[in-house]
């Protein structure tokens, strides 16, 4: 209705609906099969629990008509549990407590799911050992755990656990440990938080000396429970295992030979089985059209083998646990640079199209140069030009300045000349399209490498972040771990003393990761 000037009149806003929890009657399926009704004094003494501290921010009412709301009659215990972890990560936005509450709740559920047992507040430490030495005993029995776990002492360890660390987690972070990182047989999980802290200490203080072994795996322990020091994933998935592939990333070099290609393939693929991210340079290979000699045929060029390189990737996920990933690296001198970049696009030919690996374009100065300048750039097939891959500033530049000078007498035939700067700009339009090609740069790696002394860097890895040798007879390993800084503020300040501490206990499980490695891939 209008009154005069036309504004409408003002609605109320519509009255927010409440759940009748008074008159409510809904049936729950115990575990043992049994239907009971739904016990709300049990359900809020289930939140009061686990929102100790957080009294006044988390409200008790809401939680339980969230519940209520994705729950129904007939429900099981299980799937109840399951609804009120949701309902308070549903509150979550309202206020950071809510995270908090979900997070208890899910290690409530985990206790008891892992230990097997019901427990109280008082009964919790003894289960939580009990759980512990059960675990690592079960694992060796089938075969999850190195057999040598056996020789620590599980009982003394057992003493040492902190399960208070356990509230050091907030929802996101206990639910991925449990879906992801907590050892399993056939789906049985073997871990309880600080069991699992503990199961990766002890499987990176298994290269020191028996009687040292003991305090070394407290050392690793108090330092990785208290988030000071966090190893990288594939560490916390296999230290302590059977096979311990502790190593993050493997940097590849891709031969220009067929039996080579399809063997770094299988490489590749046994690296990713044991959650290895890999980083592998594809520059050698010849440009599409270039001859094949021993067949008498032209060559289909990097695209075909990449997207092969893409589906094994696909195919294999790391140790059951998260998917494959790979990146693979093409310098843009590459006849088949046009093409490469064109890979993660969601049109043309799907045949040539990598949508499960990341592309990274490795860029010499000289292409920049070539921008800035408004010149041209070529295109050189590497059967042509190969020491190009193996060549870095000054000597990179004259290097291709002669072989641009080769392309006007004929000697150089398979080459493409494109404006630097248009070439740039498709480059960009791809990366802001689809994220790929990653930018990186040849010369700033090589210039700043303590290894040039060793050869020419051709490509980083999965991340990014490391630039070591590769070579045919060379893959490079990358080894990782994070130091939590704000871990270490006290009173507002950096606790230097305390990190001088952290960093030394992470240099020494890096060194355990490294010379694991080694046997491993000996094995």
């Amino acid at each position: 209705m209008n009154h005069g000037s036309g504004a409408p009149v003002p609605q109320s806003a519509p009255a927010k609906s409440v759940v009748n929890l008074e008159n409510l009657s809904m049936r729950v399926e115990k575990r043992d099969g049994t239907s009971v009704s739904f016990d709300r004094i049990k359900v809020e003494e289930s939140i009061r629990r686990c929102s100790k501290g957080f009294e006044n921010e988390i409200v008790e009412q809401d939680v339980i008509e969230e519940l209520i709301k994705n729950s129904f009659d007939g429900i099981s215990t299980k799937d109840l549990e399951k609804a009120l972890i949701l309902a308070a990560v549903a509150l979550i936005e309202r206020d950071p407590a809510y995270n908090k509450l979900a997070a208890r709740l899910t290690l409530q559920k985990i206790y008891k799911e892992i230990s097997g047992k019901n427990f109280t507040d008082d009964t919790l430490i003894t289960v939580y050992k009990e759980s512990f030495i059960n675990g690592i005993k079960e694992g060796i029995a089938k075969e999850r755990f190195d057999a040598e776990l056996a020789d620590y002492p599980l009982e003394e360890l057992a003493e040492e656990l902190c399960i208070e660390r356990d509230d050091l987690f907030g929802y996101m972070g206990i639910q991925t440990l449990y879906e992801r990182y907590f050892v399993k047989h056939k789906k049985k999980r073997l871990e309880l938080p600080q069991s699992f802290w503990m199961r990766v200490a002890m499987g990176l203080a298994l290269g020191e000396k028996k009687e040292l072994r003991k305090q070394k795996t407290l050392e690793f322990y108090h330092t990785l429970s208290t988030l000071r020091y966090v190893s990288s994933t594939p560490t916390l998935f296999h230290a302590g295992l059977v096979r311990s592939q502790l190593s993050s990333c493997y940097l590849t070099y891709i031969d220009d030979d067929l039996n080579h290609i399809f063997k770094c393939l299988g490489d590749n693929a046994n690296l990713s089985k044991y959650s290895g991210g890999i980083g592998s340079d594809w520059t050698p290979l010849r440009g599409t059209g270039s001859p094949i000699e021993t067949i008498g045929v032209d060559s289909q060029g990097v695209i075909p083998f990449l997207k092969i390189a893409n589906d094994v990737v696909a195919a294999i996920n790391r140790s059951g646990s998260r998917r494959g990933a790979a990146a693979v690296y093409l310098e843009s001198w590459h006849l088949d640079f046009e093409d490469f970049i064109d890979l993660r696009r969601n049109t043309g030919d799907e045949r040539r199209r990598t949508h499960d690996m990341n592309t990274a374009a490795w860029i010499p100065d000289l292409f920049m140069k070539r921008v800035l300048e408004d010149k041209e750039w070529t295109f050189f097939s590497p059967h042509e030009t190969p020491d190009l891959h193996e060549l870095y500033g000054k000597k990179f530049e004259d290097a291709y300045h002669a072989y641009e000078e080769k392309t006007k007498t004929g000697e150089i035939k398979f080459f493409k000349r494109v404006k630097a700067k248009d070439l740039w700009r498709k480059m960009l339009s791809r990366l802001f399209e689809t994220g790929h090609p990653w930018i990186t740069f040849k010369d700033a790696c090589n210039v700043r490498s303590p290894q040039d002394h060793v050869g020419v860097v051709h490509s980083s890895n999965l991340c990014t972040e490391i630039t070591l040798n590769t070579s045919r007879e060379e893959t490079a390993v990358c080894n990782l771990g994070s130091v939590n800084l704000s871990k270490h503020i006290v009173d507002g300040k950096l606790d230097k003393q305390g990190l001088e501490k952290t960093i030394k206990t992470s240099i020494q499980q890096l060194k355990r990761k490294i010379v694991t490695c080694v046997i491993v891939q000996l094995v």
